[in-house]
């Protein structure tokens, strides 16, 4: 695993003042995600599929699109085409290929400069699965 962090995002508030987003712990981001049923976890993969769609979008619908944004665009979309690959009903992953998938797609994301995304959809899928108290303690 590189050694980079992936960030939530940074919150601007009303008066102006600028939040930066908080370092993620992927390690337990994971930890948490394994423990999820079968169900949960494709919840946290279609919310981490969602929030790669809309970054794919700010890319590429916001003018004038740059190489570098179409490369990064290109790499989120192979990273979204595994990812619904992955929560296919009729043939799921294994909780292992799952977490492999997200650690490289969290690699990828470094590589291929769509990391702020990727912490993004990492913190909502933090703040609406994996922070819900049905997770069994260990």
């Amino acid at each position: 695993m590189s050694a980079n962090t992936l960030y939530g995002p940074k919150v601007q508030h009303t008066d102006g003042t600028v939040v930066p987003g908080k370092p993620l712990d992927l390690e337990h981001i994971l930890a948490d995600f394994v423990r999820l049923d079968a169900g949960d976890r494709a919840a946290v993969l279609s919310i981490l599929a969602h929030d790669l769609t809309v970054g794919i979008r700010s890319i590429l619908f916001d003018p004038p699109v740059s190489e570098s944004g179409i490369e990064c665009a290109k790499w989120m979309n192979e990273a979204l085409h595994r990812l619904t690959a992955c929560v296919n009903p009729r043939h799921r992953w294994s909780v292992d290929d799952e977490v492999s998938l997200i650690r490289r797609i969290v690699e990828s994301s470094f590589r291929h400069k769509f990391e702020f995304w990727v912490g993004a959809a990492l913190n909502s899928a933090k703040n609406a699965v994996l922070s819900k108290p049905s997770i069994p303690a260990e």
